[in-house]
């Protein structure tokens, strides 16, 4: 008795594998149904056999119901009603991305009885006729059970109820998390006899692994229904993109659809004797042409791919070269033109003739070698100019305070006779010592270099103007020296 546990489900296990040998499902793609990357849209922006409305917008890799903004929607829905089966899978890669730890609202997937519009599900219309998959990722009910996919079918009466997440009205939920996910996340829907059941990827590898996340049983879908998808955003968002949508139709052995009908036998016959007869005139006019011409024939196996195929490889380095080309003729162009405005520059400067003899300007003017001569006798000069007036800045900073000194000891100076005369005379020189040094500072400053490169020949030159403000600037000091003494013994 202990042993028979595992055996009921040995048996039960290859009873399973018997039936699905005997009854094997036949699958047929769909292209008017589906849509992928690349080449996804077409350059207006539309995909062929489907409607794209709200703020979706299709790319030649993706479809992007809803943008990262605050309440936007968008639906993309197919116009072709599904005829050719009752029974269907659709593969379906998505990828929902935000910056926030927590994203809203979400994306759906539809199989409805009439095509959807812009509304408040997820993006489409309320009041539907069929089955809706939502991938819920706002926690509305707060019950921490979100990010979810969940599963609900309605029959047009009722409507979505946003505050609840749907909790009293969807038939199966999983709680899965399928935002910013490495690669997309993959689900798999499949019907089958009335049997619906929802595979989803976890988005962490490339190649999907899929794992159960609810199986319903007694779905009645609509027969001739509409393929769908849609997205929303509220206040927090996220994006919501499609990147591949693939429908498939399934078939029982009894239900696979009957091959095309093979041509008549005869038919047949007649053209493969047209055929054989065409090949060896072929075969003809080819041996005739190598006997004719020797050098252009070629063997059989001198086929060259590289000639009339180009792998992916080979197409990368022809564009990542015509493109480094393009920089490259720009990048030459731009040397051409800095050159042209280089040279255009410099002649509008100076342009020495052909004989290599500096040009002699009209009306007078310098060479440029007298104007470089020029320009450094003026640099000097202004050096000297600068040295003069810190120097006559100093000497008048002196006698500046000298005259304080001697205006503070006047009273007594003249107490001890004559001392007024001596300081009146005094006080006479040093006004027009003073007088002086600003009208050589009024001069130097305003017409010191107008006078230099007119050739002024009535103007000093520094070295004796020099001279003779230390020759005045020394008898001053001497004279106030000697003045000085004996006021100091007479004093003390």
């Amino acid at each position: 008795m202990p042993s028979s546990p595992p055996l009921l489900l040995l048996f039960l296990s290859l009873l399973v594998s018997i039936t699905v040998c005997q009854n094997p499902v036949f699958k047929k793609f769909e292209y008017k149904h589906s849509f992928r990357s690349p080449n996804l849209a077409q350059r207006d922006g539309s995909i062929p056999f489907w409607m794209v409305t709200g703020d979706a917008i299709a790319s030649s890799e993706q479809l992007r119901l809803a943008p990262s903004m605050r309440s936007r929607k968008g639906i993309a829905w197919n116009k072709r009603p599904l005829t050719e089966s009752e029974n269907f899978q659709i593969d379906v890669s998505v990828k929902v991305t935000g910056q926030g730890r927590v994203g809203a609202d979400g994306l759906a997937i539809w199989y409805t009885a009439q095509m959807g519009t812009l509304g408040p599900v997820f993006g489409a219309n309320d009041f539907w006729t069929g089955m809706g998959l939502f991938l819920d990722s706002f926690d509305n009910d707060n019950q921490k059970n979100n990010p979810q996919v969940a599963l609900m079918m309605n029959d047009g009466t009722r409507s979505y109820d946003h505050h609840t997440d749907g909790s009293q009205q969807i038939l199966s939920s999983c709680q899965r998390d399928f935002r910013n996910k490495p690669f997309p996340v993959r689900i798999r829907i499949e019907y089958m006899k009335n049997v619906l059941t929802v595979h989803i990827d976890d988005g962490m590898q490339q190649q999907p692994r899929y794992e159960l996340c609810m199986r319903a049983e007694n779905i009645f879908l609509p027969r001739n229904g509409y393929f769908g998808v849609s997205a929303a955003t509220g206040g927090l968002a996220d994006d919501h993109d499609v990147l591949d949508f693939s429908a498939y139709t399934l078939f029982a052995d009894a239900q696979r659809p009957a091959t095309e009908t093979l041509l008549p036998q005869a038919e047949k016959d007649k053209y493969d004797a047209e055929f054989e007869r065409q090949m060896k005139e072929y075969e003809a006019e080819r041996a005739k042409f190598k006997e004719q011409h020797p050098d252009k024939a070629k063997d059989d196996d001198e086929f060259e791919d590289a000639k009339y195929f180009e792998d992916q490889t080979a197409r990368e380095l022809r564009l990542i070269y015509e493109s480094q080309n393009a920089i490259h003729q720009t990048m030459m162009q731009m040397d051409e033109r800095l050159k042209q405005i280089q040279a255009s520059q410099t002649g509008a400067v100076y342009q020495p003739p052909a004989g290599g003899q500096a040009p002699v300007a009209a009306g007078g003017g310098f060479a440029p070698h007298e104007k470089n001569e020029v320009m450094q006798n003026l640099r000097d000069l202004s050096s000297s100019i600068r040295d003069m007036k810190q120097y006559v800045n100093e000497i008048f900073t002196k006698t500046y305070n000298l005259e304080q000194k001697w205006g503070q000891g006047a009273p007594q100076v003249g107490n001890a006779g004559g001392g007024v005369a001596i300081d009146s005379s005094m006080h006479q020189k040093v006004d027009s010592l003073i007088n002086e040094v600003r009208a050589v500072r009024a001069t130097q400053s305003g017409g010191g270099s107008a006078g230099v490169a007119g050739g002024c020949p009535n103007c000093l030159s520094s070295s004796i103007f020099l001279t003779i403000i230390f020759l005045q600037s020394a008898v001053i000091i001497v004279i106030v020296y000697w003045r000085s003494k004996p006021e100091k013994a007479k004093f003390y």
